[in-house]
């Protein structure tokens, strides 16, 4: 990017320094390329919040099982947390899916989001809760 500014410039000052070569028109404004967003991996919990009661799929042992993005749960703020690890705050993230298809956990699994793509998560021992699977992943 810098480059195409130091080209843009570069193209700008030359028409200055001729004699009488009057005004030198800007060149066209250029589309400016958004920064792509944060693996959610290494998003802060903001993040995660705005998914909560979206669906995901896990690619476990039984296939891709759908599962909902059930609640958040926020860890208390640690003034010593050092400043260079994924996240501000950690926080454990619950999904919730049909109990026969809950991943058998405590291992690294696929997930997928419309919006946010393919990724790596670790995810806990499942649990149940009211006859719905539970597993839950800690983001530290």
């Amino acid at each position: 990017m810098l480059g195409g500014l130091a080209s843009v410039a570069a193209t700008s000052l030359a028409g200055c320094g001729s004699a009488g070569s009057g005004s030198v028109a800007a060149p066209p404004a250029q589309p400016v390329a958004s920064a792509p967003p944060v693996p959610l991996t290494r998003s802060e919990v903001e993040d995660w919040e705005k998914l909560v009661g979206t669906s995901f799929l896990i690619m476990g042992e039984a296939g891709n099982a759908p599962a909902t993005l059930a609640a958040l749960e926020r860890s208390p703020a640690d003034p010593n947390r050092p400043a260079d690890l994924a996240r501000h705050q950690p926080f454990i993230a619950y999904f919730e899916m049909d109990s026969r298809l809950v991943p058998t956990g405590g291992k690294t699994y696929q997930l997928s989001h419309p919006t946010r793509g393919l990724f790596d998560l670790f995810l806990g021992q499942p649990g149940t809760v009211q006859g719905k699977g539970v597993v839950l992943a800690v983001l530290a």
